[in-house]
């Protein structure tokens, strides 16, 4: 699933195409997309958006926000299309006259000729439109975490949210309710670089040792949003490109390979239905009760 860092490589992505042209046309296809209440296919209302000039380009954890204005010479009347890639989806800009890949589920087309087009195989993205307290002021928005690029987070947010969490450590990073963005690769990967077990009893952690994680969280992100995003399967960025930051992994995925740092060939384990990787020597289990 596409994680912070390819989220915020689409949304440069979009950004960078500076497409300013009021929206003229909605295509949606007829298969539905994310189950659950707030992705019901009567709630994505998506042809309120016909006519609205796009804004900027927003991402909350793994979500797309982009502002549009429903009057271009009102801007206290705008509109916002929330978009999450779910597990397989991305978004591309597009000319008319360019073949429609299969899966495409949205094309948004644009007053100077371009198109959005969303393509998502295995339809767990979603999509919904709606003004700006129908998407911020409800979930899946309004029940975020503090994001974790934001100047003030750091080891009190993490510590704050999770300190009393009997959970494992890399199972309490996914909760998006803590820390918004998060995800399976990047969890494993800030891990490995403070120095913590990903099974550790999460209420188990000292404030320092909150704050080198919270340190490594955010070294991991930048260092994937450096690199375009990290694609195993799917991820493409808006121009249909794969990421790098998969060759920059030091441990998710390495399992058996030699550890980064001390040669130790990592550990693989499956948790809660998902898998990671551990360094045995660098990422020890303490027998104190407090980690620091």
């Amino acid at each position: 699933m596409p994680e912070l860092p390819e989220v915020e490589s689409v949304r440069r992505g979009i950004v960078r195409a500076r497409i300013r042209e009021p929206v003229t046309s909605v295509w949606r296809s007829k298969l539905p997309l994310r189950v659950g209440k707030h992705w019901q296919r009567k709630h994505e209302q998506l042809g309120i958006l016909v006519g609205a000039v796009p804004g900027k380009v927003r991402r909350r954890g793994k979500y797309l926000l982009w502002h549009l204005h429903a009057d271009a010479n009102a801007d206290d009347d705008e509109l916002v299309l929330l978009i999450h890639l779910g597990m397989s989806g991305r978004c591309g800009i597009a000319q008319p006259d360019q073949t429609r890949v299969a899966h495409t589920h949205l094309v948004l087309g644009f007053a100077d000729g371009r198109q959005l087009r969303f393509v998502d195989p295995r339809r767990f993205g979603g999509l919904r439109a709606g003004t700006l307290s129908e998407i911020y002021d409800r979930d899946p928005i309004a029940s975020l975490g503090p994001e974790p690029l934001a100047r003030s987070f750091g080891g009190p947010t993490l510590e704050h949210s999770l300190g009393r969490s009997r959970r494992a450590l890399r199972d309490a990073l996914l909760d998006q309710r803590a820390v918004a963005g998060i995800g399976n690769i990047y969890a494993i990967e800030a891990c490995f670089d403070a120095g913590l077990h990903p099974l550790l009893p999460a209420c188990r952690l000292a404030p320092s040792a909150w704050q080198r994680l919270a340190d490594a969280l955010v070294t991991a992100l930048r260092r994937g949003i450096a690199n375009g995003g990290t694609t195993l399967k799917d991820f493409r960025n808006v121009t249909g490109k794969v990421g790098r930051n998969q060759d920059d992994l030091r441990v998710y995925g390495r399992a058996g390979q030699p550890c980064p740092l001390c040669t130790t060939p990592l550990v693989a384990f499956v948790h809660q239905g998902r898998s990671g990787v551990f360094c045995r020597r660098c990422q020890a289990k303490p027998r104190t009760r407090r980690v620091a």
